[in-house]
């Protein structure tokens, strides 16, 4: 005569075992996972915002490239351009058209709060041709000129002062911000010297720039 073995399960103790660890396990995995997913998130954002900033700065750098600085000599004397500036004015080749690059701030439309503001790179050409470089996304907090020299060196009165005899440049300067997804603010900040192409700028006598 066979007998039947009895068939044991789970106890209340090695159930109540099983879940916790099954508890604890599940625990890390979402953490880890939620910790993945913010990382990935923080990195788009990143990007997002360096892509941007890395466009407004070329495009920056093609205007200073292609322009030189206007030192004022359309009907006044040379300006002294000393230390930072938010703000530059730049004229062509020919001497005829001119630019200015500056930082300006407009009202914030994606926020209910509408006195909030954000920083911008404009580049106006004209009161009908502004164009606003950075998109809605990213705010400008600081955009820095410095213009060397600071003296015109194709001025007639300047040939002979040595310390201002060289091809102008300009070293420029800016903070790109932008939110992260959790609302906290992240920052990147770029900076370069710029050396004009134009050489010996012949300014049109029927130009009227702006004296720095």
């Amino acid at each position: 005569m066979i007998k039947n073995k009895l068939k044991r399960g789970f106890t209340l103790v090695e159930t109540l075992i099983a879940l916790g660890i099954f508890s604890m396990f599940m625990t890390v995995l979402i953490s880890s996972y939620s910790g993945i997913v913010r990382s990935l998130k923080e990195a788009n954002d990143y990007r997002i915002m360096y892509a941007d900033a890395r466009r407004v700065f070329d495009s920056v750098i093609a205007e200073f490239r292609e322009g030189m600085v206007d030192y004022g000599k359309s009907g006044c004397q040379s300006a002294f351009l000393t230390g930072p500036k938010t703000e530059v004015d730049l004229i062509s080749k020919d001497g005829v058209s001119s630019t200015n690059i500056s930082r300006v701030e407009i009202p914030e439309l994606n926020t209910a709060d509408r006195n909030k503001k954000r920083g911008v790179i404009m580049v106006s050409k004209g009161p009908a041709n502004e164009i606003i470089l950075n998109s809605p996304e990213v705010d400008v907090t600081n955009f820095q000129v410095f213009t060397y020299p600071h003296l015109d060196p194709y001025d007639q009165r300047n040939v002979f002062k040595d310390a201002y005899q060289f091809q102008p440049f300009v070293l420029v300067k800016a903070t790109f911000q932008k939110e992260k997804f959790n609302g906290e603010p992240f920052t990147v900040s770029f900076e370069t010297a710029v050396s004009s192409r134009i050489y010996n700028q012949v300014y049109n006598p029927n130009y009227t720039g702006t004296c720095q």
